[in-house]
């Protein structure tokens, strides 16, 4: 037995405000981003648009994202950031979502994996690493992750 770990190093918070979904079918809904923000001391961009959350949900009720969002950098950068995740739907989770409860992220499992792409020689870092997203807030039209560069 290995005594494997994984390092992370904290990279950004992105945070973001969701409307109510189209409900396509039971098995899809498809989110408009209103508004989303990546905020760090490296980086700080806002939603430039179009962008998107689509939804899939699973036969067990869990929900796998496809999240893409166009951002532009304070100084004038695009960067395209795309990423698919998962929410596990725990008993009683759902209903909560749908009262508009704002649920903190030690009570619900909500991960991402996101990547960037972008022609920017400044930004072009982004690029060249893995992250994960651990949500600290989800509910109520608002979403935030803490996103973490895998080492």
């Amino acid at each position: 037995m290995s005594d494997a770990t994984l390092e992370t190093r904290w990279l950004m918070t992105l945070k973001g405000k969701i409307p109510q979904p189209a409900v396509v079918s039971p098995t899809l809904m498809v989110f408009n981003v209103l508004e989303a923000q990546m905020e760090s001391p490296r980086i700080n961009a806002k939603l430039k648009g179009p962008s998107g959350d689509w939804v899939r949900i699973q036969p067990n009720g869990n929900w796998k994202l496809d999240v893409r969002l166009l951002m532009e950098t304070d100084d004038g950068e695009e960067i395209y950031m795309y990423y698919n995740g998962l929410l596990r739907m725990e008993p009683g989770l759902n209903e909560r979502i749908g009262s508009g409860e704002v649920i903190p992220g030690d009570e619900i499992y909500f991960r991402s994996t996101p990547y960037f792409e972008t022609a920017s020689e400044k930004y072009g870092w982004l690029t060249n690493m893995v992250t994960v997203g651990k949500i600290t807030s989800f509910g109520g039209g608002d979403v935030q992750y803490d996103i973490f560069e895998v080492l």
